[in-house]
């Protein structure tokens, strides 16, 4: 099999945040898609290891942060190279907060979600969301995850679905 075929696959540039015992928390993400427009069902995928993933379970939220093309790299380090078991992912970026649920003061735009379906893969969940709330925070252009490795040369962490290893 071809790999490669499968890394075409367009994909967005996404912090996904929640709580975590009343603090903020979240991960980068790749996957995100909309399922449905009425209502408004929107599914990501999250690695089973990611603390992101018991908390999205804990609390049964979460908000979907898309990152522009002019983001700080250091964003998408910071959330997807660190885990919020050791850190606080937010003490550099006070959130906003959105629908009662934490956003990156820097992306371009959020959407909020309440769990309402969940599937288990071997190594991630899907957790399926209807949208509680949504709105644009600036005009950047949404980061895809190509622009992220071609223009921006950042790496994948090992939890991604899309890591090809070093």
């Amino acid at each position: 099999m071809n790999k490669s075929a499968i890394y075409n696959l367009s994909y967005g540039v996404y912090v996904v945040s929640t709580w975590a015992d009343g603090k903020p928390t979240g991960c980068t993400a790749n996957s995100a898609m909309q399922i449905t427009s009425n209502p408004a069902t929107i599914a990501i995928s999250i690695n089973h290891d990611n603390f992101t993933n018991e908390c999205i379970k804990d609390t049964g939220v979460f908000a979907i942060n898309i990152l522009g093309e002019n983001c700080d790299p250091l964003v998408i380090g910071n959330f997807g190279f660190k885990s919020g078991r050791d850190c606080n992912k937010f003490e550099d970026y006070a959130p906003l907060i959105k629908n009662f649920l934490p956003i990156v003061p820097k992306a371009s735009s959020y959407i909020t979600c309440k769990v309402i379906d969940k599937m288990e893969t071997a190594t991630h969940t899907v957790f399926l969301g209807e949208v509680t709330d949504a709105d644009v925070l600036n005009n950047d252009t949404p980061m895809t995850y190509a622009y992220y490795h071609n223009v921006i040369k950042g790496k994948s962490p090992k939890n991604a679905p899309t890591y090809q290893g070093d």
